[in-house]
């Protein structure tokens, strides 16, 4: 089954709609758990809707590795944090429309899958080269060239990350043009797809989203002055 983000809610908006509706509450969140040298934190959110409640309305933990991810590579607290706030949100009746879980945390997950297995397809040797490295060839000429694989071939993982490298810096180059910095598209990229690390949070596919956007905004000026 294939995860649908439309089904999923954010972590922002359960808190939007936490405020909305007890704007007196307050959410609160501390951490159980942490090993810096490894990069395990534990953490505890409690939410309460007014402020005198004595006791949390609902609570939600959360665990999050360092290890995990990129975005978790700088930014794992911050995630942590997060997913704890989502639970206990949901815990508390906010918008659970296909589970406890938030889009951040499935959208997170499916990004693990996908690197997974892209890493095992990665790790499978070609069935040319398999049958070069089992049956040695015996004939020589042109029929034996053909039968070697291309020195050139190019590894899917690598063909992947060039690919992505090379999207990353076409959209620098286009903020370059409207004046932004890394530093501003980092914050933009956060804000607007509510992730923690920038263009290395992005599919492909929103990077192609953003590199359209930034691009039509720098093409707009240029229309207007050819119309005048």
């Amino acid at each position: 089954m294939r995860f649908n983000p439309d089904e999923y809610i954010t972590v922002h908006e359960r808190i939007e709609k936490f405020y909305a509706r007890f704007p007196q509450g307050r959410i609160i969140t501390a951490i159980i758990e942490h090993d810096s040298e490894t990069g395990f934190i534990l953490m505890r959110a409690e939410v309460y809707r007014d402020p005198e409640d004595a006791l949390p309305a609902a609570t939600g933990h959360a665990y999050e590795l360092r290890s995990a991810g990129h975005v978790q590579q700088g930014s794992y607290v911050e995630v942590c944090e997060t997913s704890a706030v989502g639970r206990a949100l949901a815990l508390l009746g906010f918008e659970v429309r296909r589970g406890v879980a938030s889009r951040e945390e499935m959208e997170r997950g499916a990004r693990k899958q996908a690197a997974s297995a892209a890493a095992r397809q990665a790790e499978k040797p070609a069935p040319t080269q398999e049958r070069t490295a089992t049956q040695p060839q015996k004939q020589t000429g042109p029929s034996q060239q053909a039968a070697t694989p291309p020195a050139h071939a190019a590894e899917p993982s690598a063909r992947a990350a060039e690919a992505a490298a090379d999207l990353d810096a076409q959209i620098l180059r286009a903020a370059e043009e409207l004046g932004y910095d890394a530093a501003k598209v980092r914050k933009w990229v956060n804000q607007k797809y509510e992730v923690t690390g920038g263009l290395g949070s992005l599919t492909p596919h929103d990077k192609r989203e953003v590199l359209k956007i930034f691009q039509e905004q720098s093409a707009r000026p240029q229309t207007k002055s050819a119309r005048k």
